[in-house]
């Protein structure tokens, strides 16, 4: 897996997380939702590393 598909992935992975946590976030629970956001968060600051290292 080159580092283009890597980085795809982390990035499909944090536009899923982040909508699943504004839609919780704005409809449930308000502290599930931030902790969701918080975790894809997480998967969007590994993509960008990955596009400086590059």
């Amino acid at each position: 897996m080159s580092k283009d598909q890597i980085r795809n992935w982390l990035n499909i992975i944090f536009m899923i997380m982040a909508v699943i946590g504004v839609i919780y976030y704005l409809t449930k629970d308000r502290m599930t939702g931030t902790y969701i956001i918080l975790i894809a968060m997480c998967f969007k600051i590994a993509e960008s590393s990955l596009r400086m290292i590059k």
